[in-house]
């Protein structure tokens, strides 16, 4: 059976694709800080950590460190003794809070979405001290805190979390770590089940553990526990540049380093994409490859195997061997930087309504609009903006057809709706956005308002046909940077989600299945260019089978 551990992702999930798109194990492991943060903009976690510490301080200060900070927040907001600055504080921690959740938990369908491309493979998934408790999320189902899993002949068991305070996550939804201190947790847990593949975040105390000035951080209790029950192989990371294999009383450790890029304290960049793969026969470990994912490529650095009782170790590519032992990166071509959310929409949003057209069908179509929103202004006494997503050739008739979004402000009624559909013979209207919604949202920094993620999706993808009020919309968006980033972050999460489904189902029915099990549901211009994709836009969803 094959093998392959990776840990510390730190959000890096397009990586974690192109890994399972170029290896084929039995079972992959992803252990420890699944995520980088939660929220989409820098912004919007620097403004979260300052409110976490000064809150801290003034926990600190009326004597209550006992208390969880989210209940300490939740008890301010029930006092009147506090001035009116405290108050807004404990509000926008409390609200900020929430808004991580629900971000944590977008994260990890995106994630769920990715590994569902896999198919037959078993994927096991551990949260790290950056991570919110698995159970509570769409990876539920792969979660190896607290639990065991059965791959051919072997039991895999895990426990997350680290023991320290991670600043910029939220403290009510991480993982409790109740290690370390005697008959704990996660001894119970590990002696009840008997596995034979240990998966911890923090490594074993002396063994890849090791941080300046603080020496060894690892768990004395999980070392005890591997000697004395003599487990073939424990699997660590939590500490990057600890990487590594050992073999200490019959036990192999093995800490792959981080598989995402990771900033380090000065600026630089740790590239990541370090992975182990494992072969076994039987209940022995019967090969252990160190490999790097480079790209879309994976090189191989390093192998261990048994002979004659004794572990022998190659280097298979210096450069990279070495530029890992020495700290340094080989592969980085370019510095780390915060996701331009906008960008992706663009990519993600050509996927879902793709193709070009000749300048002069996009000018018949420009006025076609002009002359229907003309119309609609005057008879409704509305405003409309439009803008250009995509456009192809039509199959059924000679002329040209493009997918469009039309904006209205001054009241959407259905009405408008038949009027502009049966004025524009070369456009189809692929959604219809209400501004005056959007322009609410924007007041109400709401952040979950489904009208408000598709014009942000539109805005970043089309190109304009007629101006009416969208434009000025987008401005007032702008204007708040970490509004909007968190936006586009949600529209790009659910544009990313869409299509890895659509990758794997066979028709709208499962597709449709997959999302409610995540809790989600499309926008039906996305599901119809789904099921576009999936049948070529021939059959309706009454004729598509099981």
């Amino acid at each position: 059976m094959k093998i392959i551990y990776l840990a510390d992702i730190h959000g890096a999930f397009e990586r974690v694709k192109d890994l399972l798109a170029a290896t084929d194990a039995q079972v992959y492991i992803i252990a420890g800080d699944l995520i980088d943060r939660p929220f989409y903009t820098r912004e919007m976690s620097a403004r979260y950590r300052a409110l976490q510490s000064g809150l801290s301080r003034l926990q600190c200060r009326l004597g209550d460190e006992e208390a969880d900070l989210d209940d300490f927040a939740e008890d301010l907001l029930k006092r009147t003794d506090l001035p009116g600055g405290v108050l807004e504080q404990a509000a926008e921690y409390r609200d900020a809070t929430v808004r991580a959740r629900r971000v944590l938990q977008q994260k990890y369908k995106i994630l769920e979405s990715i590994l569902f491309l896999k198919g037959t493979s078993q994927i096991f998934c551990l949260p790290g001290n950056y991570d919110m408790d698995l159970q509570y999320t769409s990876l539920h189902g792969r979660d190896l805190h607290r639990h065991w899993h059965y791959a051919a002949d072997l039991r895999i068991a895990g426990y997350g979390g680290a023991d320290v305070a991670t600043p910029g996550i939220p403290q009510r939804y991480s993982v409790r770590y109740l290690a370390d201190s005697g008959m704990s947790e996660m001894t119970r847990f590990f002696t009840e089940t008997r596995p034979d593949i240990i998966v911890t975040h923090k490594p074993a105390h002396g063994i890849h553990d090791h941080v300046p000035p603080m020496g060894e951080i690892g768990s004395p209790e999980l070392r005890r526990f591997c000697e004395e029950n003599r487990i073939p192989l424990c699997l660590t990371g939590h500490i990057h540049d600890q990487w590594g294999f050992a073999e200490i009383e019959g036990t192999i450790y093995l800490n792959p380093s981080n598989f995402g890029e990771v900033l380090q304290p000065g600026g630089r960049v740790s590239e990541g994409g370090f992975f182990y793969t494992i072969e076994t026969s039987g209940r022995q470990i019967a090969g252990i490859t160190l490999s790097k994912l480079v790209r879309d490529t994976v090189r191989e650095i390093a192998s261990c195997r048994p002979e004659n009782g004794l572990w022998v170790k190659d280097v298979l590519d210096p450069e990279r061997f070495g530029a890992l032992l020495r700290g340094k990166n080989c592969d980085l071509s370019e510095a780390t930087g915060e996701q331009a959310f906008r960008d992706e929409l663009k990519k993600k949003m050509r996927w879902f309504f793709p193709g070009g057209m000749a300048d002069h069908a996009v000018r018949a179509a420009a006025e076609q609009i002009q002359s229907a929103a003309s119309s609609l202004e005057k008879r409704y006494g509305v405003t409309v903006s439009a803008d250009l997503l995509a456009g192809r050739e039509s199959p059924s008739r000679d002329a040209a057809v493009l997918d469009v979004i039309l904006y209205v402000r001054g009241g959407l009624k259905p009405d408008i709706i038949d009027f502009a559909v049966s004025a524009c013979p070369l456009v189809r209207i692929a959604d219809w956005i209400d501004l005056d919604q959007v322009s609410r949202s924007l007041n109400e920094k709401n952040y979950e308002c489904d009208v408000t993620l598709r014009f942000a999706a539109y805005r970043a993808a089309g190109s304009a046909l007629r101006d009416g009020g969208a434009a000025e919309l987008e401005d007032s968006m702008g204007a708040d940077p970490a509004f909007r980033g968190e936006i586009e972050g949600t529209g790009f999460a659910y544009m990313e989600i869409f299509q890895n489904l659509a990758a794997r189902v066979e028709n709208m029915k499962v597709f449709d299945a997959r999302l409610r099990e995540l809790g989600i549901t499309a926008p039906e211009a996305f599901k119809k260019r789904v099921r576009e994709c999936l049948h070529g836009g021939h059959k309706s969803e009454n004729q598509e089978t099981d």
